[in-house]
Formats: structure tokens, C-alpha cells, sequence
């Protein structure tokens, strides 16, 4: 029983260390570019030893991408659900981690996702869930009085998310860096969709 339950803590203990691994490659080289032995030589182990665990590297991937969107999610939970954190709060918080995240991503790894369909299939069921979450989040923004009332925030989603998409398509990234793309996208309808009293707060934590 001990020896079974050593190895079971063996085993989830060498996955973490296989996707943090992973994702640290895809993310800085693309998808692409990093092969299977390529992680495997980085975590000393065999590649016999990595196949056993993830048969392929849209597996790996996609385990990568979504244990990586959970903790940036589990994060924002945590954050929102502390009660001294107003709207703005958490907004400012979701640009912060947001850019901070980007700064170092390869272009190629964003480009490259959109060839993995399981990767895109649960982006975009993950998406629309962010969506839905999204037009609660500014409704309770407008009670606050930091967001307008007058503003169709299904419309300011659709178009920003299509904003990303058009830089990415018309690889605009090489000519700018993803992260002054994401500041010139997401500050400007952030911007936009505030009151005065939400301008003033933005500001203030855009200037610190």
C-alpha cells in the first residue's frame, strides 16, 4: 500500500514538473519548435518515461494550456471574492496579471494554438464562459457607477475580442510587441466604457 501510494505521488509529482516545463518551452518558442525529446531532456527523463504519461504533444498541450488557464482563473476568483475589492479593483487586477503574463509569450505560441483543434475547442467553449461571466461582472460595475449605463458590453466583447484577433491575423506583432498591442486594445475600451468615477480610478492605477 505505501509502495503504491509513493508511486501514485510520484507520478502526479513528475506530470507538474512535465507541464510546468512544457508550458515554460511553448511559451517562450512556440508550439512548433518544441519537440518532445526537448522536454524530455530538460527533466532528465526518458522519452519512453514522457509517452507514458502523454501519448502526444496535442495532449501535453492541451493539459498545459488548461492547467495554466485555471490558476490565472482561480487567482481572479480568489481576488474578487475578497470584499474590499471594488469592480475597479479587480479590472485593474485582471489588466495587471493580464499584461504581466503576455510580456514574455512568444507570438508564434498565440499564432500557432489555432492548429491544435482540441487547444481551440476548449478555448472557445472557455471563452464563451468568460463571456457570459464577463456581461455579469460590468452589469455589477454600472451599480457600482463605474461603468456606463448606456454602453452594450455583448457588443464591446465581440468587437475587442475581434480587435485581438485582427493583430494577430495581420501579424501585428512584428512590428509592435504583444504586450503594446494588449495595452493599446484592452486600456482603450477599458477607457471607454468607464464613467468619470471609473476614469479617475483607472488613472490613478494606470499612473503608480
Amino acid at each position: 500500500m505505501h509502495k503504491e501510494s509513493s508511486q501514485t505521488c510520484y507520478k502526479l509529482e513528475l506530470r507538474n514538473r512535465i507541464l510546468k516545463a512544457a508550458m515554460t518551452e511553448f511559451l517562450h518558442k512556440g508550439v512548433k519548435s518544441v519537440k518532445m525529446d526537448d522536454i524530455a531532456n530538460a527533466l532528465a527523463i526518458s522519452k519512453r518515461t514522457l509517452y507514458e504519461i502523454y501519448s502526444n504533444k496535442e495532449e501535453l498541450l492541451l493539459e498545459a494550456v488548461r492547467i495554466h488557464e485555471e490558476e490565472f482563473n482561480d487567482h481572479m476568483v480568489q481576488y474578487s471574492q475578497n470584499k474590499n475589492h471594488s469592480v475597479m479593483d479587480i479590472i485593474i487586477e485582471f489588466y495587471k496579471k493580464k499584461l504581466l503574463a503576455i510580456a514574455d509569450v512568444s507570438p508564434l505560441f498565440l499564432v500557432e494554438l489555432r492548429k491544435y483543434k482540441q487547444v481551440v475547442a476548449y478555448l472557445e467553449q472557455l471563452n464563451a464562459e468568460r463571456h457570459n461571466n464577463a456581461l455579469l461582472f460590468f452589469r455589477r460595475g454600472v451599480r457600482e457607477g463605474f461603468f456606463r449605463s448606456d454602453i452594450n458590453f455583448d457588443i464591446i466583447l465581440k468587437t475587442s475580442s475581434a480587435s485581438a484577433n485582427y493583430a494577430m491575423e495581420t501579424q501585428m506583432y512584428k512590428e509592435y510587441s504583444i504586450t503594446t498591442i494588449m495595452h493599446n486594445t484592452i486600456f482603450l475600451y477599458l477607457r471607454g466604457i468607464c464613467t468619470t468615477k471609473g476614469i479617475k480610478e483607472l488613472d490613478a492605477a494606470i499612473a503608480e
